[in-house]
């Protein structure tokens, strides 16, 4: 069993616009709209860096530096894991086009936001973080096995965490041979069990052939449609226990024959 204490969460999505309104929306309290939002640049990031990210890195930038503000933590203190499912599909289907001309110019640009790890590499400069960083892709599984990296870590290091997850759709034609639907991320800050402060408690464990529990996500009938395409999604039935408060088990899918079995509890 790995175990930790969570002490931030972030949050983005359409209707969803950071943890705090998240957990108003998945509790009942409030409504979900379904409207994106402008990101905010990041800060940390020069001007120059800014102008050269994605929209993908910036959710994912987004979402992290919510989840690191909430812990309270420095972000230069913490080793991260990016769980990025098919990488920029925007930047993939572009340099695709171009290499079906005739000259096959690929942009520099293009080719340096191309690369897997972009996202983390962006979150190292800007948290100036000289900590172990991973980039992993996993498609519909990358939660879990992102999670499942950042747990081993944790354990191994016993010091928190940084724990990110983003999805985004591509765009025509390679939408329809692999649908994401909606572009969402969510991060975790995961630190030692016993850590003073948290949000609440986390075991998983691997279960070998289980049937893994559908999310109900009654408020967020848009995302729980997109459980099966959206690896950012994934992450949502836990986001639902933390905003609820409450204890209990959940399974979450990871590969052909296996699940991660999640417990949730108070700290």
């Amino acid at each position: 069993m790995l175990s930790a204490t969570i002490l931030g969460v972030g949050v983005r999505g359409p209707g969803l616009h950071g943890w705090s309104a998240a957990s108003e929306v998945l509790c009942g309290r409030s409504s979900c709209d379904g409207a994106s939002a402008d990101l905010p640049a990041p800060e940390n990031l020069s001007a120059r860096e800014r102008r050269r990210i994605s929209p993908t890195v910036r959710l994912a930038l987004s979402v992290a530096g919510e989840a690191v503000r909430q812990s309270a933590l420095d972000p230069a203190g913490l080793p991260s894991v990016f769980g990025w499912p098919h990488g920029d599909g925007d930047i993939i289907q572009k340099i695709l086009e171009e290499l079906s001309t005739a000259e096959r110019y690929v942009s520099p640009m293009d080719f340096h936001n191309s690369v897997h790890n972009v996202a983390v590499g962006y979150w190292t400069i800007g948290s100036k973080s000289h900590l172990p960083c991973t980039s992993i892709t996993a498609g519909i599984d990358s939660f879990a096995a992102a999670l499942l990296k950042a747990l081993a870590q944790l354990w191994a290091e016993e010091r928190p965490i940084l724990l990110v997850v983003v999805d985004a759709p591509f765009p025509e034609p390679l939408n329809s041979v692999c649908p994401v639907g909606i572009e969402a991320a969510v991060a975790f800050v995961l630190a030692p069990t016993g850590t003073v402060g948290g949000l609440a408690r986390l075991e998983v464990i691997w279960s070998d052939g289980v049937s893994p529990d559908l999310p109900s996500l009654p408020q967020l009938p848009l995302y729980r449609d997109l459980w099966e395409t959206n690896g950012a999604v994934r992450a949502f039935p836990l986001l639902e226990r933390l905003a609820h408060g409450e204890e209990g088990t959940l399974r979450l899918p990871f590969g052909r024959s296996g699940d991660l079995v999640l417990r949730t509890g108070r700290c």
